[in-house]
């Protein structure tokens, strides 16, 4: 029996379920965890899923606009140093969890390139999940960043903290 190969198809950004959500692509979140702040960047909202990239940020006092402007995200880079191209870890949250949240607010909004590649991509349940990740992950990629700083020829081999200007339209 043959049977056709249907893809996956992406509903509208902005509802799942007939419903609308309540966040959008470059939307900047603070997420209290711990009595503490995470922070995090919708990189696009897929079915009934947010795609979070996490930011370099655990403080006791909410992220501002300014600390995503001049953050780094948890990404990589690749191509040459003449043509570099940038892409984000995601981690994928349920967008009801999300929106149903009272530990996350919104801090602003920031204007993304159109097509921000994906470098990786994993599912958490809970936000407990997702801070999880960040403090496991955070310091390997501090110290995968500082070594491509001393050996620009790793610099395209391993995960990253990498600026945010670099996937903002202006």
């Amino acid at each position: 029996m043959n049977f056709p190969i249907r893809k996956i198809s992406a509903t509208t950004p902005d509802k799942v379920n007939g419903k609308f959500v309540k966040f959008r692509k470059g939307d900047c979140l603070g997420i209290k965890i711990n009595d503490r702040y995470l922070a995090a960047l919708i990189t696009e909202k897929f079915n009934k899923y947010y795609d979070l990239t996490l930011i370099q940020y655990y403080n006791e006092t909410s992220p501002t606009l300014t600390d995503f402007l001049e953050g780094k995200f948890f990404g990589t880079r690749f191509g040459s140093w003449e043509e570099l191209a940038y892409a984000s870890d995601r981690r994928m949250i349920e967008c009801k969890l999300i929106d149903n949240s009272l530990a996350i607010e919104l801090v602003g909004r920031l204007d993304l390139v159109e097509n921000i590649i994906k470098a990786s991509y994993g599912y958490e349940k809970t936000i407990e999940d997702l801070y999880q990740f960040y403090e496991y992950e955070l310091p390997i990629r501090i110290e995968k960043t500082n070594n491509a700083e001393k050996f620009p020829d790793l610099a395209f081999v391993s995960n990253h903290l990498v600026e945010v200007k670099n996937i903002l339209t202006s």
